[in-house]
């Protein structure tokens, strides 16, 4: 039996030690946010030139923009993510691309205005709160039966802290991969994954809850540490297993799938990974550490 709960001072400092450095590289390197949330323009091109890509980069030089994203979206397609243009800018653009690409079509011409991006980072905000809150009271609801000196409100509070440790890390990585790399962005793809995070972290830690439950039920005499271990190490592979098939997945998709969902995959590459740790290491610990901590209390 591997002794989880009985290391959890070391899974603790090796979580906020990984918690600090999120957010220092937050603080240092801030967010690479594309334009869903600060604005800018967005152009969808389609063409069977060759080197297009290299060319349309040539004549963004040229044209002294500089803070732009391409990605192939297959079969011909191309899309660009710049700063907002202004009408001359666009024009001036399309008038060198189709003189040096024959078959170029612009298919898109969207600007995303600051005010949309403001807009859609609240909503990207409200979402992950509402979303915490709901977990709190689902988590607590299910578990209102655990069996007395349990509380179903350690447990679902218990989760929703281990759910912020896995946000706060996996924005961390993101953030020190957006200084380093253009294409690692913070867009409503983010959002979307790290929403993705919140459910499969949730739905690992609440196996063991349950585990645990059913332990306590069992031998209700036991000590919490004991029922703890032991309903870790009976969910651990199946924890291993469901997220490393995922992940083997996500991988095929990193290397076989469009560039245009590469933030996306590494993201919940990254977030998955972090999740299963902390349903083993961080939220079944805290559990016990906080039931304990009330038990010295009242002592």
């Amino acid at each position: 039996m591997y002794r989880i709960i009985r290391k959890s001072k070391f899974w603790f400092i090796f979580s906020i030690s990984l918690s600090v450095i999120s957010i220092a590289a937050i603080a240092i390197f801030g967010l690479n946010f594309g334009i869903d949330y600060k604005g800018g323009t967005v152009i969808e091109v389609k063409t069977k030139v060759e080197n297009s890509q290299n060319i349309i980069k040539d004549i963004l030089h040229s044209e002294n923009i500089l803070n732009y994203q391409i990605k192939e979206s297959g079969d011909g397609n191309i899309s660009l993510r710049l700063p907002t243009l202004t009408a001359e800018q666009h024009n001036s653009f399309v008038a060198k691309a189709q003189e040096k690409i024959t078959d170029y079509t612009e298919t898109q011409y969207d600007t995303v205005g600051p005010t949309i991006g403001k807009d859609l980072a609240n909503k990207s905000i409200w979402a992950v709160i509402v979303a915490s809150i709901g977990i709190i009271l689902y988590i607590a609801f299910a578990f209102r039966k655990v069996p007395r000196p349990l509380s179903s409100w350690k447990f679902g509070v218990s989760a929703v802290v281990a759910l912020i440790h896995d946000l706060l890390i996996t924005t961390g990585l993101v953030a020190i991969l957006g200084h380093y790399f253009s294409w690692m962005q913070i867009d409503v793809l983010f959002i979307t994954a790290m929403l993705t995070i919140m459910g499969f972290s949730v739905h690992d830690t609440i196996v063991v809850y349950d585990r645990l439950r059913e332990n306590f039920i069992r031998n209700p005499h036991d000590k919490i540490e004991m029922a703890a271990e032991k309903s870790i190490n009976q969910t651990l592979s199946r924890s291993i297993n469901t997220s490393l098939t995922t992940i083997i997945v996500l991988l095929c998709l990193l290397v076989l799938g469009s560039g245009s969902i590469r933030n996306f995959i590494v993201t919940l590459i990254f977030g998955i990974t972090i999740g299963t740790y902390s349903s083993i290491f961080v939220a079944s610990p805290m559990v016990v550490r906080w039931h304990k901590n009330i038990a010295a209390i009242r002592r």
